[in-house]
């Protein structure tokens, strides 16, 4: 039993961080999709539209009745789907008051608040290394990013939006976790809080309305938009939710959002290739810090298992 436990965790581990490295290539193809022409809110509503479809199709093979959901449980669906509307929205506001590497920096932060909520929700405890590895990584992330040599001018509205993005950004992980507990099938949490994000969404844009956007910036160039819509829904969404929803059922939500730090150093690697960016000696120096924080986590787990297994069996 110990040993399955162990197994599970190792997986889920080895998960987040492939989902952390798919979602680090989400704001590359972010910004092809923009200088494409393709709006944010086009791209916001894009993005849960490929896990709506994608997921509901794989209930729909795997598990039929898991799209039975108990009452009870709706309204949890139903807030997961809020939440991830407004943090979509509230991402995309906060890059118009702030530069994108201080506004990630600032919601990366949000590990501390999952701490905290899983504590509260889940009774996970909150220890020296968590903090440590969470605060090390913060440090990397703003090495990655140049936030240092970035000016920072406070605005209220920009906070504003950076603070919603982080509350709502951590109350869907823990919501997405207390369903996976309440043997909601996987696919089903997706699929269902994607179905409410869309909709919420499309008070403001209609999918109709993407899709004729699609079609004809495709049209315009000759197909290549076509091939940079289907990269966005492959990697960075079903890709990585994919990754996500399987690791979040073996791993405290802290852990999902310290691998998630991954995103930086994925993004920083693809600028370099695809944008011609540069990457100096404080960007490769945070890289290093981070993938050894991700590596440190993977070691000290899996030794913290098999130290347990091995008590269980000596009594």
């Amino acid at each position: 039993m110990r040993t399955n436990y162990l197994s599970n965790k190792r997986l889920g581990l080895f998960y987040a961080m492939f989902s952390g490295i798919f979602w680090g290539t989400n704001g590359t193809f972010c910004t092809l999709l923009s200088d494409l022409g393709l709006g944010a809110q086009s791209i916001a509503i894009l993005a849960p539209a490929y896990n709506l479809i994608f997921f509901s199709t794989m209930l729909l093979i795997t598990n039929k009745p898991g799209f039975i959901i108990r009452p009870k449980l709706l309204v949890f669906i139903l807030l997961g789907g809020m939440t991830s509307a407004i943090s979509n929205t509230s991402f995309v506001k906060s890059v118009s008051y702030f530069p994108v590497g201080i506004v990630s920096t600032l919601i990366f932060c949000n590990v501390f608040v999952i701490m905290i909520i899983s504590r509260i929700v889940f009774k996970h405890k909150i220890t020296t290394r968590k903090i440590g590895a969470a605060i090390i990584t913060v440090f990397g992330v703003c090495l990655v990013l140049d936030v240092f040599s970035q000016g920072f001018h406070l605005n209220y509205y920009g906070l504003f939006w950076i603070l919603l993005t982080i509350l709502s950004w951590s109350i869907m992980m823990t919501l997405e976790k207390y369903l996976l507990e309440e043997g909601v099938d996987e696919n089903a949490v997706l699929m269902y809080i994607a179905l409410f994000a869309v909709i919420i969404l499309s008070f403001s844009t209609s999918p109709v309305t993407v899709v004729s956007s699609i079609v004809q910036i495709s049209s315009e160039t000759h197909g290549y938009a076509l091939l940079v819509v289907l990269g966005f829904g492959l990697i960075p969404q079903i890709g990585c939710y994919s990754f996500y929803i399987k690791g979040l059922k073996y791993i405290e939500p802290s852990y999902m959002q310290i691998f998630y730090s991954l995103d930086p150093v994925m993004a920083s690697i693809l600028g370099y290739f695809v944008f011609n960016q540069t990457l100096n000696f404080s960007n490769m120096a945070g890289m290093c810090i981070i993938l050894g924080v991700v590596i440190y986590i993977q070691i000290a787990e899996n030794r913290k298992g098999i130290e347990s297994t091995t008590k269980v069996a000596n009594v």
